[in-house]
């Protein structure tokens, strides 16, 4: 909040006489509301908007922005990707009875689920 107060203070300097707002000119914040124009219009209730068609060159930009230079070297990826590969080996190195012995953390966890009884230890 001080630091709104530190913007009005440079927006409008105490010295200068004050304005009412829709007088001041220039202002360096922007106003809380959108302003609309005097000039916009808005649509009339039961009249029917026509749907937008997009261009041609709306379809095509995927092709243009994969073709840009800059993204030469970049993999433009959409949608879900295979990425759960199970393994056996994997699993039971990362996850095994004796990784989990080989190290300090593993040891109380394997102690943990002791003391609380579990039927499966690890992998």
């Amino acid at each position: 909040m001080n630091a709104l107060r530190c913007l009005r203070a440079i927006a409008r300097p105490s010295t200068a006489p004050r304005l009412t707002p829709s007088t001041r000119s220039i202002s360096l914040l922007a106003p809380r509301r959108p302003i609309l124009s005097s000039t916009s219009t808005l649509p009339v209730p039961g009249s029917t908007i026509s749907p937008a068609i997009p261009s041609s060159d709306a379809l095509n930009l995927a092709s243009k922005i994969s073709a840009h230079p800059a993204l030469g070297s970049m993999q433009i990826r959409c949608g879900p990707r295979d990425t759960y590969n199970p393994s056996h080996l994997v699993r039971k190195r990362r996850h095994g009875f004796l990784s989990r012995i080989r190290t300090k953390k593993g040891r109380k966890l394997l102690m943990r689920r002791l003391k609380k009884g579990r039927w499966n230890l690890s992998h």
